[in-house]
C-alpha cells in the first residue's frame, strides 16, 4: 500500500479568495490516482459545493467557485482516509460590499472624518490612503467590521482617499474629500449690530484664494432662517 504521509498539501492551510472566482488547492500525491481521492467541500451556509479535480504527474489541483462571503471547509480523503493537512480553509470575501459614507468637504486644519463598513465584505485586510500616502490618517474601529476614518489635511486642495480591501479597489474609490482654507475669508458684518426691520440688510465677503470652494452662506434669523442672495465674483 502507497503511504499516505508522503501526500502533502502544496502551499498554505488558510487562503483569502474573492467571491465570484476560482478557489483552488493543490495536492501532492504521487503514486495515487483521480479515483483514490474524494473532496468534500462545505460552504458557509453549510451546504455541499461542487469541485473540478485536475491531476498533472502526482499533483492534483481542486477547482471550485465559491459564491457567498464566508468560511468555506475542505476535506480531503485519500482511499477513504483524511490526509494529514485537512481541512483546508478558504475565506471568501467581496470587496463590492464594503460601504463608505460621510466622505464630504474639510477645512485646512481642522480634522476631518469618514465612516467605513466592511461588516458585509468578509474578512481581510482594509487599506486606506489618503493622497498616496503623504496625509497621515488614523483608523477607530467601531466593532462589527466598522471603523471611522480621522485625518487633518494641512494644504487647501482636493485630498484623494483610496481604499482598498485585500488589495482591491472598493466601490466608487477614489473618494474626494474638497478642502478649503476658511483664512482666507474675511467677513465684514460691525455695521449689522442694529438694523431696522423690514429693510434689506448688506455685508461683503472677500475670498483670497485661487482654488475652486464653494461659497455657501446662510443667516439665522430669531425663528428661521431667512433667505440669502450672493452677488458678485468670490474667486
Amino acid at each position: 500500500m502507497l503511504e499516505r504521509a508522503g501526500v502533502t498539501l502544496v502551499g498554505e492551510h488558510v487562503k483569502h479568495i474573492a467571491v465570484g472566482r476560482v478557489a483552488s488547492a493543490e495536492i501532492s500525491a504521487v503514486g495515487f490516482q483521480r479515483e483514490d481521492i474524494d473532496i468534500n467541500i462545505l460552504s458557509p451556509s453549510k451546504v455541499p459545493v461542487l469541485y473540478r479535480l485536475l491531476e498533472d504527474n502526482g499533483l492534483f489541483k481542486i477547482e471550485f467557485n465559491p459564491q457567498e462571503v464566508g468560511s468555506y471547509i475542505m476535506d480531503v480523503y485519500i482511499t477513504g482516509v483524511k490526509i494529514q493537512d485537512s481541512p483546508i480553509f478558504f475565506k471568501a470575501y467581496d470587496s463590492g460590499l464594503i460601504q463608505v459614507s460621510d466622505v464630504g468637504s474639510g477645512i485646512v486644519g481642522q480634522p476631518c472624518q469618514f465612516r467605513v463598513d466592511a461588516s458585509q465584505a468578509g474578512e481581510g485586510q482594509l487599506e486606506i490612503s489618503i493622497n498616496d500616502g503623504e496625509v497621515p490618517n488614523h483608523v477607530q474601529v467601531l466593532g462589527g467590521g466598522r471603523c471611522l476614518v480621522h485625518f487633518t489635511p494641512e494644504l487647501p486642495k482636493p485630498h484623494t482617499i483610496d481604499i482598498r480591501f485585500n488589495g482591491e479597489a472598493v466601490p466608487d474609490c477614489p473618494f474626494v474629500c474638497r478642502v478649503s482654507d476658511t483664512s482666507q475669508v474675511t467677513v465684514s458684518l460691525a455695521h449689522l449690530e442694529l438694523m431696522p426691520v423690514g429693510e434689506g440688510a448688506m455685508f461683503h465677503i472677500q475670498v483670497d484664494t485661487t482654488d475652486n470652494a464653494e461659497l455657501a452662506v446662510s443667516v439665522q434669523g430669531p425663528k428661521t432662517d431667512l433667505p440669502v442672495k450672493v452677488a458678485g465674483n468670490v474667486k
